[in-house]
């Protein structure tokens, strides 16, 4: 309690549980010795034990797998092989309980194990490829490439995680969080979203024609031009679970039965309200979501915990797959008329798919750069990020649209004037395909650049918000989700996620906060904590990142 930022204080006694470690009335975690991990310093042996894990285990693997299977015996897996290397260390960290359950950076790592190595590999071993797509002439020499772009986008990605960063200045005072201002405008905020979405139910003809619409049996180009609505409409299950959440943290610590069947409610609404019209991140993010803020709320969420609600996270992806693609048909296989397997196969939704499809860009990335080195497409030169946005600026005020992902990678994908003859392209194509995209591969290798930087603001926004008893950030906390899933997702799956997840919440933390702030300029005579309350505030080491679970015995 008592050292200095830049030392690092002895270990406390061992927690009886640390999985299940509740968080006191004031908001913050309890009370740990911050554990200083730079790229150099006192940490330096540690990382490097994780780099040499990483090296082995990556290596090994390969090996075996090589092996195992003659299509891998080339020389692409080399550079697939220093990816899982480079990205794979945070995993180690991650692992070795050296990384917060939801650190940005170690969730990136996890994923990029999948997303970076694994998935090229599996696309192999598997003869697994992108459907009604010309491919290039050795799919394997085009993951290579690929795979060597990003190499050099993985090195300066770290070189970017690795400067230090500034400390925080310590003349900043925060305000203290005013929770009723909270609940005045939260409930406020539900009462018109959920007004918002009755009027969206009214508009399809009452509830039947809301399901008609949503689940696909009637044309969804109603649902055109009502992004904000969808938006406004959408968000109360959110606001709802924030506010229960803050409302009665205290009690949810000692009832974890209640906190389950709080996700699974707003697994069930946001399911209804959203889900429905066959966009599994509408059912899918609110849940991260909220099993961050019950991480940062309420009670610490165990390793364990996560990977079982992985397993069902991952049948749910899998089984909201064939309802995509097949509509209410799915129910055939719950009522027995139709086998999962016959559904699977006439709609192409299998498990290979969901790997190497839904949760990896391997393939379409590495045919795009084929394309772009082939000079059979023109470069977009930044268009369709304006085209990703446009969604914002009502149709009124911008008819005409620029061209966004979809037209610039429908014309990639089928060949010039492909758009214009009415083919529409609805694949995802991550961060460096979309900058491949518009700029070539300099393009590509330049956007893990910004990938650090965005990881870099995210890890040292969460580690605050765990650090602090500020209520305020950690219900702005859960926005760092966005870095770790920036590899997979273009600036509009980006844009959307920010919009309609962290945005109400946001919205309505700073109206509360607006609300304080006009009341004490009513009373200038009141101050916003006590001098003790002041003194006694904590305060988290400004560059103290990350922060171990505790040590377990």
């Amino acid at each position: 309690m008592g050292s200095s930022a830049g030392e690092s204080t002895p270990p406390t006694e061992p927690t009886a549980d640390p999985i299940a470690e509740p968080v006191p009335d004031g908001g913050a975690p309890p009370e740990t010795p911050p554990v200083r991990v730079a790229m150099i310093g006192p940490g330096l042996g540690a990382e490097a034990a994780s780099w040499a894990m990483s090296a082995l285990l990556v290596t090994s693997v390969s090996t075996a797998l090589a092996l195992l299977d003659p299509r891998l015996r080339h020389w692409f897996l080399i550079p697939v092989t220093v990816c899982g290397v480079l990205i794979g260390v945070d995993a180690i960290e991650w692992v070795r309980r050296r990384r917060d359950i939801f650190d940005p950076q170690a969730i990136l790592g996890l994923l990029g194990m999948h997303f970076f190595y694994l998935a090229p590999v599996l696309n192999v071993m598997l003869d697994h490829w992108p459907r009604f797509l010309v491919g290039p002439p050795d799919w394997r020499a085009a993951l290579g490439t690929m795979a060597l772009l990003n190499v050099l986008g993985l090195c300066l990605y770290r070189v970017v995680l690795g400067f230090r960063d500034r400390p925080q200045p310590r003349s900043r005072r925060a305000s203290r969080f005013d929770e009723r201002a909270f609940y005045r405008f939260g409930l406020a905020a539900v009462f018109v979203s959920v007004l918002a979405f009755c009027g969206e139910v009214a508009m399809f003809g009452g509830i039947s024609g809301y399901l008609s619409t949503m689940t696909g049996e009637s044309d969804r180009v109603e649902l055109t031009g009502l992004g904000w609505l969808l938006i406004l409409g959408e968000a109360f299950p959110m606001i709802v679970f924030a506010l229960v959440v803050v409302r009665w943290r205290s009690w949810l610590a000692g009832h974890r039965s209640a906190i389950l069947l709080l996700l699974v409610g707003l697994a069930l609404m946001q399911f209804f309200v959203g889900g429905l019209r066959g966009s599994r991140s509408n059912t899918i993010w609110p849940i991260l979501i909220g099993l961050t803020l019950i991480h940062l709320l309420v009670v610490r969420v165990s390793r364990k915990a996560l990977f079982i609600f992985l397993l069902v996270l991952g049948l749910f992806i899998y089984t909201y797959g064939l309802y995509k693609s097949a509509g209410l048909e799915v129910l055939d296989a719950a009522r027995g008329t139709r086998s999962v397997g016959d559904i699977s196969s006439e709609t192409g939704r299998d498990v290979p798919s969901l790997l190497l499809g839904d949760l990896s860009r391997a393939d379409i990335q590495a045919l795009v750069l084929d394309r772009q080195l082939r000079g059979n497409t023109e470069l977009a030169y930044g268009v369709t990020y304006l085209g990703d946005v446009s969604f914002l600026v009502p149709g009124v005020v911008l008819p005409e649209r620029p061209p966004d992902k979809v037209a610039a990678g429908t014309d990639l994908l089928f060949g010039p004037g492909a758009y214009e003859s009415g083919l529409r392209s609805s694949r995802v194509y991550g961060l460096a395909g979309e900058a491949i995209m518009n700029f070539g591969p300099a393009g590509g290798v330049l956007s893990f650049a910004f990938l650090g930087m965005f990881v870099r603001f995210g890890r040292r926004y969460y580690a605050r918000a765990r650090q602090q008893r500020s209520l305020t950030a950690k219900l702005l906390a859960p926005m760092a989700l966005v870095c770790a899933f920036l590899p997979t997702a273009d600036l509009d799956n980006n844009t959307w996620f920010l919009l309609k997840y962290v945005l109400p919440v946001a919205a309505v933390v700073w109206l509360a906060r607006q609300g304080r702030s006009i009341g004490r300029a009513a009373r200038p005579g009141q101050t916003t904590e006590s001098a003790t309350a002041a003194r006694t505030r904590p305060t988290a080491a400004p560059d103290a990142w990350p922060l171990p679970d505790p040590p377990r015995h």
